[in-house]
């Protein structure tokens, strides 16, 4: 059976989905640091995980590393599953080194956009890219950021 157009979805497309969803995890890293890393994250972290084992376990993406077989896990051998486990994490670590550098590359931008997000609750499509273009916004903030209050967990 061949799926239609508008419920098939592309290995690409796949993998962009799961470079979105680990891009939560990642900002977070970098902006409040490794040690105040919350669980907030975690269901992007579960789509992105649940995302690759489609595509490796039902949707035969990464049969040359784990064959050319749609199964579940509990029809499977150990050692099976053993090398889907190793592919599935081959995909997230490459994903999340992917999203890395991405977000490393606009790190100013990234801190821009939180620090505003945190003085002003939303940004419009407008108001964000006057933000990423390093732009003051004129409008009244919810919220003050006030360096000398060590207590914030994001670093601006």
């Amino acid at each position: 059976m061949v799926p239609d157009d508008s419920v098939s979805q592309s290995k690409e497309k796949i993998l962009a989905d799961i470079d979105v969803a680990m891009g939560g995890h990642v900002a977070e890293r970098m902006v409040m640091g490794t040690e105040k890393v919350t669980s907030g994250c975690g269901s992007d972290l579960q789509g992105a995980t649940r995302m690759a084992y489609f595509a490796v376990r039902k949707a035969g993406m990464f049969g040359e590393d784990a064959s050319w077989i749609s199964s579940d896990k509990e029809d499977t051998s150990e050692n099976y599953n053993a090398k889907v486990d190793k592919t599935v994490k081959k995909i997230l670590d490459e994903s999340y080194i992917r999203v890395e550098k991405l977000l490393l590359s606009k790190e100013k931008e990234l801190r821009n956009v939180s620090k505003n997000l945190y003085q002003f609750d939303y940004l419009d499509e407008e108001e964000l890219k006057k933000v990423i273009e390093g732009k003051t916004l004129e409008k009244e903030k919810v919220r003050t950021w006030r360096k000398e209050e060590p207590e914030y967990l994001i670093k601006f």
